[in-house]
């Protein structure tokens, strides 16, 4: 009489569990190269959404402006400042400068409080003005700036990005 055979043999076993362990190992390692992607893509587009708003505060700013205080800006270096005279008759001016302590760009309005241009998330690492009017009619800015997220040393969170552009104030 032939004996069913029932169960598996060791070897059997042992290549189930080879080729299960193979596929966990596989989902796992997707799984996470999917979360840091996206890690990735958030910091990317956190720079990108301050530097946009970092880029259309100033643009704003040097537009509404009567003029620039040349004795209180600082060009050509960094971190730069820069004071704008305003329309509005106050002589409160408009200075946009870094925090030193923790690289966030701020403005100071008047003798308003100063207020925060970009979020704690990030860090302006190269903030320089350029007087461009070399003698026109218009005063001509030119800004060059560096924005990096703050990534507390995680190579997942290393993003920076360098910014560049002019604007005229309207007089």
């Amino acid at each position: 009489m032939m004996s069913r055979r029932q169960g598996f043999t060791l070897v059997e076993l042992l290549i189930y569990l080879a080729i299960t362990g193979a596929i966990a190992v596989s989902l796992v390692q997707f799984s996470l190269s999917i979360s840091n992607a996206r890690s990735k893509t958030f910091v990317a587009q956190e720079v990108q959404a301050n530097a946009r708003m970092v880029m259309e505060v100033m643009r704003r700013k040097i537009k509404m402006a009567s003029g620039v205080n040349l004795g209180s800006s600082t060009f050509g270096s960094d971190p730069g400042a820069l004071s704008l005279a305003m329309v509005d008759g106050t002589n409160d001016p408009v200075v946009l400068a870094l925090d030193e302590d923790d690289g966030r760009l701020q403005m100071t309005e008047g003798g308003e409080a100063t207020v925060y241009v970009t979020s704690d998330q990030v860090k302006v690492t190269n903030l320089v003005f350029t007087d461009l009017t070399a003698g026109g009619d218009r005063e001509n800015i030119r800004i060059e700036m560096t924005i990096a997220y703050d990534s507390a040393n995680d190579v997942i969170y290393e993003y920076e990005r360098s910014y560049e552009t002019a604007v005229s104030l309207r007089q």
